[in-house]
């Protein structure tokens, strides 16, 4: 059996971003998104999930680059005075490891993320973090606390083959193998608690090495040579040009992904190769 889990990114962040998810869910493959609630576009978001009920509405937990839910006050290690998080994933990782106080704020930053995301109505199908924060260690055990007794018990585990991935793209090799050796520790780490917490995740995860440039001849390759199981594969679409998305993510391909995730040929190479859509709903059904 072959399914893929079809999923965007950054859900909230601006009404583009917002427009390019809904357009890819109504006429392409995308089955979820993953919504960030301290976005400026959050308010649409949810409007529009709740227009589209078949679209699978995930939380994407929120630490770096991007804006908190707290105010500076209550969380004055974490964010500056416009609530504004680091913008360097490198240096905000380390201080969240080192740091007892870092610690104490992001349980209640991401304790009031995920009771944003509740106070909606809006189901909750999945966790995961920008930049795959998810999976940082301190940040994971915070999240499987404050999960305990949640509906939800589907996660992102970014677990991504290197040698797949060149296979069907072999630019930025040194960044994808970085990448791949740090995320597939942080993964490894995860899966003890995941499984005593009953919680389910894919047998893989797309997306990561290729971050940004999601190209059609890459989607096909991959899709062409997809392994068994039960797969995850998220996108960063936008309709552009768009202020907010273009300051975030300046090196992005965002409309090609769009068309990518709307195109027939996608579909196609989908059907010729016996992929069946679903999203995260799904897993509690993958044995």
């Amino acid at each position: 059996m072959k399914a893929l889990i079809v999923t965007a990114d950054d859900f909230g962040t601006s009404r583009n971003v917002n427009e390019a998810i809904v357009r890819a869910f109504r006429e392409g493959i995308l089955t979820g998104a993953s919504l960030v609630v301290g976005g400026p576009a959050f308010g649409h978001a949810v409007e529009l999930a709740k227009a589209n009920p078949g679209l699978s509405v995930g939380l994407h937990i929120v630490l770096v680059q991007g804006k908190s839910v707290l105010s500076h006050r209550e969380i004055p290690g974490l964010v500056d005075r416009d609530n504004n998080f680091s913008n360097s994933p490198v240096l905000a990782g380390l201080r969240y490891f080192f740091s007892p106080s870092a610690v104490s704020e992001i349980r209640d930053e991401i304790k009031a993320q995920i009771e944003k995301f509740i106070s909606t109505g809006l189901r909750l199908d999945f966790i995961n973090g920008h930049l795959n924060i998810h999976v940082h260690p301190r940040v994971f055990d915070i999240i499987m606390e404050l999960t305990r007794g949640l509906g939800t018990k589907n996660f992102r585990l970014p677990r991504e083959e290197l040698l797949f991935t060149l296979k069907c793209d072999r630019s930025r090799i040194f960044s994808k193998l970085f990448h791949s050796i740090t995320f597939s520790i942080l993964s490894r780490r995860c899966i003890g608690a995941l499984e005593g917490n009953g919680f389910l995740f894919t047998d893989r995860v797309y997306g990561l090495l290729q971050s940004g440039d999601m190209n059609a001849r890459y989607v096909t390759s991959l899709i062409s040579d997809m392994p068994q199981g039960m797969n995850e594969v998220y996108f960063h679409p936008c309709i552009m040009p768009c202020a907010e998305y273009s300051r975030r993510m300046p090196d992005y391909h965002p409309e090609e992904e769009l068309s990518v995730l709307t195109s027939r040929e996608t579909s196609e190479v989908l059907r010729s190769n016996s992929i069946r859509l679903a999203n995260y709903t799904a897993l509690r059904k993958k044995d």
